[in-house]
């Protein structure tokens, strides 16, 4: 079986603040997830500048969307909107859904919704995509048919993420929401990216052409 190889990365929005990408660089951090958007109209406020300054210091990039959706039309809405604020930006990173607040919707309406979010991004991007959760939706929430798409899974406190759940391993972990690293003046979330996190896989330990996997 071949070794997975495993990049450092965090990721960040606006709460995050004013961020000197090279200064991140320099502390070994090699990929960032930046949030570009939220429900059907919201943009982050520094997805623009974070993009920017993170292309600048030539860290590999992806991007994320915080879903409110509470019917499958509105997820399909939402990752249009996604797909509209990432488009002609330069990643690496598999879009990612960010689906962690629920309401009162039922488990098999979240499925629903989830599905058919990642289906749309999908298809609007022409990327590959991937999912992120904290260890316990991804145990009791989300079922076997979100599988398919790589886990970038959230677990703290714990020497590896406890994959009980549908998928067979884990693709990214955020292991800390309390991360310091030089560039950022407070705390930031922290992780591990495998290549599986990649749109193309198999240059995510490649450093003189951080921008190889466009």
């Amino acid at each position: 079986m071949r070794e997975r190889r495993e990049i450092e990365g965090i990721d960040v929005s606006h709460w995050e603040g004013d961020i000197d990408f090279r200064e991140v660089k320099r502390d070994g951090i090699r990929f960032v997830y930046i949030k570009s958007s939220e429900g059907d109209t919201y943009i982050d406020p520094d997805f623009e500048r974070n993009y920017r300054e993170a292309r600048k210091a030539r860290l590999k990039i992806g991007f994320y969307h915080y879903v409110t959706a509470r019917t499958v039309e509105a997820a399909r809405n939402e990752a249009r909107h996604f797909a509209d604020v990432i488009q002609g930006k330069r990643y690496q990173g598999r879009p990612v859904m960010d689906f962690e607040s629920f309401g009162s919707l039922s488990k098999e309406q979240i499925n629903e919704i989830s599905l058919a979010f990642l289906q749309e991004v999908r298809e609007a991007t022409g990327k590959p995509v991937a999912v992120y959760s904290d260890a316990n939706n991804a145990k009791n929430t989300f079922d076997v048919r979100l599988s398919v798409y790589p886990l970038w899974i959230a677990q703290y406190g714990t020497s590896h993420p406890e994959m009980q759940n549908h998928w067979r391993q884990w693709s990214g972990w955020q292991y800390t929401d309390r991360g310091r690293v030089r560039g950022i003046s407070g705390t930031v979330d922290r992780n591990v990216f495998t290549e599986e996190m990649l749109v193309f896989r198999g240059a995510v330990m490649k450093d003189k052409n951080e921008e190889d996997c466009d």
